[in-house]
């Protein structure tokens, strides 16, 4: 259950943002999370966001940490993406490309900025649940913290980070992904707004 290397990645960005110290401070126990159930997986990342959140008050590191390292998703696509790009250096062209593979929801763009919703990780069974929080958790696609009561919001930039990660080989430049709603907080969907 759960990225294995997404342990090893966040301590790294801890790290190299923060300092050893504080890294060591923040991954307490996390060395334990494959061995704990999801409810104990995801009361620790709560935890482990908390102490993030008390060592790095400025959103800024918060996003640079929680970003760097999110997980590497889709990556096999990136070079048909680039192609898409780069022969038209059109954002509509490329969305109609990314939709379906990577994208399941059709993106919305409005000016320079993409809506980006993600679709329920368990669809099936985000379509049968019957109570909201029910429906969130199969909707969130994070294994660590689906099961969590309540977590800092800090835990989602790992989610836009994920975005963000292919928007960025694509266009081979940086581009700035904010969260508009997260199911980790109480929302329906997972929505992001990146600005290109």
């Amino acid at each position: 259950m759960g990225n294995p290397a997404w342990p090893e990645k966040l301590s790294l960005t801890l790290a190299e943002h923060l300092g050893a110290s504080a890294a060591r401070e923040v991954m307490t126990e996390v060395d334990r999370l494959a061995e704990l159930d999801e409810r104990a997986q995801a009361a620790l990342m709560a935890e482990t966001m908390d102490k993030l959140d008390a060592l790095a008050p400025d959103l800024e590191t918060r996003v640079m940490i929680m970003t760097e390292c999110s997980c590497d998703c889709y990556t096999e696509h990136i070079a048909e993406f680039k192609k898409v790009w780069d022969a038209a250096r059109d954002i509509d062209q490329l969305l109609a490309a990314m939709h379906g593979k990577v994208f399941m929801v059709k993106p919305e763009r409005v000016g320079d900025i993409v809506y980006i919703t993600k679709a329920p990780r368990f669809p099936e069974e985000h379509r049968e649940a019957t109570t909201p929080e029910a429906k969130r958790y199969y909707f969130c696609h994070c294994d660590y913290a689906r099961a969590a009561v309540a977590i800092s919001p800090t835990y989602c930039l790992c989610g836009a980070g994920w975005c963000k990660k292919i928007w960025e080989a694509v266009l081979e430049r940086p581009v700035r992904v904010d969260i508009i709603q997260s199911v980790l907080q109480g929302d329906e969907v997972c929505r992001f707004a990146v600005h290109v």
